[in-house]
């Protein structure tokens, strides 16, 4: 069972089109940090020495606190829920973080239904 967490792999400038800002993914069980820069970005430390991946760039300091709180919160409904998760979203607002297991469940055997 893993959570796997959405990272930018360049920093797209704000009028970078969404289909061309490039994504990858970052297993939770290998990140050791998830900090702040001071600006307005949001990062993930890797195990690996020198190993950082951008989370985010928002548009204000005071966002990118809440967006590392959003993370957090997420991963920790997933690890409560159990089984294997993505985190993702759009890279800049909060309102976006969200989570989804995979592989995901057919409608017949999800919860509730």
């Amino acid at each position: 069972m893993s959570i796997l967490v959405q990272v930018l792999e360049q920093t797209p400038s704000t009028r970078t089109p969404w289909e061309q800002v490039k994504y990858g993914f970052v297993d939770w069980d290998h990140v050791t940090t998830l900090r702040l820069d001071g600006r307005c970005g949001v990062w993930l430390d890797g195990t690996k020495p020198g190993e950082s991946h951008r989370l985010a760039t928002t548009a204000s300091p005071q966002e990118a606190i809440f967006f590392l709180l959003a993370v957090f919160e997420k991963i920790a409904e997933c690890a409560d829920a159990g089984g294997s998760w993505i985190v993702g979203h759009d890279g800049a607002t909060v309102g976006s973080v969200s989570a989804s297991r995979f592989p995901a469940l057919p409608d017949s055997r999800r919860p509730g239904r």
